[in-house]
Parts: C-alpha cells; structure tokens; sequence
C-alpha cells in the first residue's frame, strides 16, 4: 500500500524513527507509532490493516487510538510532531522521500545549475525592461495625448492621420 510507505518514510524523515522496524519502547518511538496509526486512521484504514503494516498486535492499535487523543492534548511535543507528519502526507506524493543520497547530491547540482541559469535569464529581462522603460519614457506624452483624445472606433483614421503627418515630415 502506497500510502503506508509514504506515510513511514514521512515519519522517517522528519522524526528518525522507522515505525516498521524499531521495536524498542521509548516514548519517542511510541509516540511515531500513536502518530502513524492515528494518521491511517483518518485516512479510514482499520486497527488490524494499520497494525499488520508495522508487524504490532490490533489491540496495540486499539490502545493508540483510545489514549491518543488525551496524550495530544498535554503532550505539546507529540501535538506538533503529529500536525507536521499529518500536513506534510497530506501534500502531494514527493518522490524526494525515496531518492538515494547520491540521487539527492545529483539533484542539489542540477538545481543550483538551472538556478544559475534562470539568475542570468533574470538579469536580462530586467536590463532589457529597463531598456523599453526608458524608449517609452521618450514617447510618453505622445501616447497619453493620443490615448486620452482618440474615441472609441476613431483607431483607423488617427492612425492615417498620423501617418500622413509623418509622411509630410
């Protein structure tokens, strides 16, 4: 189930602890379990799918799912910890979780190239806006009288009019 890895390597990341293979009782660690099985929950899988995923007893599960809400409202670690695992699985699937750190090391370079890139390509559209600026700047009271005097439908026949002012120039 693709969720459930997701979800596990969620956990991982963000709080270091491998909800599927650390066995060990710390509060830490059974805190991210509470918070793996509460999250699921809400997705609407059941305590026996939830507990089979992380090799742990239903009624294990059960017992999360009856203290939890209890534990979040004094625990303001595990309250935070639990809203940052359950906005972040709530975004959209980001491969970023299952690249390897050579894949990860491949990826920084490339962003920092294509960021280079896109630095340059910036630079040049602001010299070039600057540029236009300054050619409007020189046509400004010519357009705004222009705009300003023309009516409506009138487009066609200022613009001959005009051109035939320039030819006679």
């Amino acid at each position: 189930m693709e969720q459930f890895s997701h979800l596990k390597e969620i956990i991982k990341t963000i709080l270091n602890v491998d909800v599927k293979k650390d066995r060990n009782r710390m509060q830490h660690t059974v805190n991210c379990k509470m918070i793996y099985a509460n999250v699921l929950r809400e997705c609407g899988y059941g305590c026996s799918v939830i507990s089979k995923s992380i090799l742990m007893n239903h009624a294990t599960i059960l017992h999360y799912f009856k203290t939890f809400p209890f534990y979040i409202k004094t625990d303001v670690v595990l309250r935070n910890n639990y809203e940052r695992i359950k906005s972040e699985f709530n975004k959209e699937y980001d491969p970023v979780y299952y690249l390897s750190e050579n894949e990860l090391k491949k990826e920084v370079f490339s962003l920092r190239f294509e960021n280079k890139e896109l630095s340059s390509e910036l630079k040049e559209v602001k010299n070039r806006v600057k540029e236009l600026t300054s050619i409007e700047e020189r046509f400004s009271d010519i357009f705004k009288m222009v705009k300003e005097r023309t009516k409506d439908g009138k487009e066609k026949e200022v613009l001959k009019k005009l051109n035939a002012i320039y030819n006679g120039i």
